[in-house]
């Protein structure tokens, strides 16, 4: 069986995917405890390294297959302020250290699509030239969720990395999106608290306001867009959103949903992010909403995972690990992150209400 390392796991969004492909978790770090409770709750065979990562050790997992994770991406986001020195941006150090004492087959790097973005460019070709150095070829792409069947508009960043065979990404997996209705529309009506789906009672006049907003439009006092029925969902943000004054707010402000005039419950987010029912979310509805928009859709992940599990040679046939068997330079990837980052500025200007494009 194929196993890995996960690094920055949070609500296991990546690992749902790769564990659908035949893989198996040999040990989930991340430094959240309302994640770790997550993961422990839903997967209580899988060992949880809860910390900071810069105090793991990686040593006992030398010769796992495959090293993944998505470091943190506040810095990158467009749904925060872009800032390239953000400190949270040089975590891939963390993740590459972990990479060299594994000495893994493979490696893959997600992360929201703004990292291509041209005041990134220098961080994303850092990461491709360090994996290249340590004997991998390197390969990066952005990819719609809603592409793999997840009912949602997500675009995010794979950067996949392999000491032996060409790394590549999946063809879309449907030719029709998934709709809003299709994924939640059943639950109107209900209550469920041990299903993480308890609707917000909202003041009447929010309410009102909301009852009056067309499909795909936003409210201006929170920036907020109600979902239409039969499309993909607008993307699924982390973080709190935004006040009348454009101050940040607190806690979980998803979407509108696109009857009821109130914001969508923690189980309907998870339900566009295709999370099954049975994974359920622990901690404040605050630190549940957070994982659930900062996850990998595991739809997406399970496309990804499956293609490359499929391009990884036998294991007989592969040569022995070397920390300086560097990989020659491919022609163009600089000049094929620049094109993802000018991709990228175009659909900025086409952006969705109520989402963001990148995020």
């Amino acid at each position: 069986m194929t196993t890995i390392v996960s690094l920055f796991t949070g609500a296991g969004g990546l690992d749902i995917g790769f564990e659908r492909a035949g893989a198996e978790v040999l040990i989930a770090v991340d430094n959240d405890p309302e994640s770790c409770k997550t993961l422990r709750h839903n997967r209580p065979d899988w060992p949880v390294f809860e910390g900071d990562i810069r105090d793991f050790d990686p040593a006992p997992y030398e010769g796992a297959d495959l090293v993944i994770g998505g470091p943190p991406c506040q810095g990158f986001s467009t749904a925060g302020k872009q800032d390239p020195s953000d400190p949270r941006n040089f975590l891939w150090r963390e993740y590459l250290r972990v990479v060299k004492a594994v000495k893994p087959r493979g490696v893959l790097l997600e992360n929201v699509a703004a990292m291509a973005h041209s005041k990134n460019e220098d961080h994303l070709h850092g990461i491709a030239e360090a994996l290249r150095g340590l004997g991998y070829k390197v390969e990066v792409t952005i990819l719609n969720a809603a592409d793999y069947g997840v009912p949602q508009q997500r675009r995010r960043l794979f950067l996949m990395g392999l000491r032996d065979g060409e790394p590549s990404f999946p063809a879309a997996t449907v030719d029709t999106h998934r709709t809003v209705r299709d994924a939640i529309g059943d639950l109107i009506g209900k209550t469920d608290a041990d299903l993480n789906h308890v609707p917000n009672r909202h003041a009447p006049h929010v309410a009102e306001r909301w009852a009056k907003l067309a499909y795909g439009e936003s409210d201006p006092n929170y920036r907020r867009a109600r979902l239409h029925p039969d499309k993909p969902a607008h993307t699924i943000r982390a973080g709190g959103g935004y006040g009348p004054k454009g101050d940040h707010l607190a806690g979980f402000h998803p979407p509108i949903h696109y009857e009821l005039p109130r914001q969508l419950t923690v189980r309907e987010a998870a339900r566009l992010q295709s999370f099954p029912d049975e994974w359920i979310f622990k901690g404040s509805k605050t630190a549940q909403g957070r994982q659930v928009g900062n996850a990998v859709p595991p739809l997406l992940a399970e496309a990804v995972a499956k293609h490359m599990l499929a391009l990884l040679p036998p294991r007989e046939t592969l040569q022995p690990a070397t920390e300086d068997l560097a990989m020659p330079r491919p022609p163009g990837l600089r000049q094929r992150v620049h094109a993802l980052s000018e991709q990228l500025l175009s659909q900025g200007r086409h952006q969705e209400p109520g989402g963001s494009p990148s995020r």
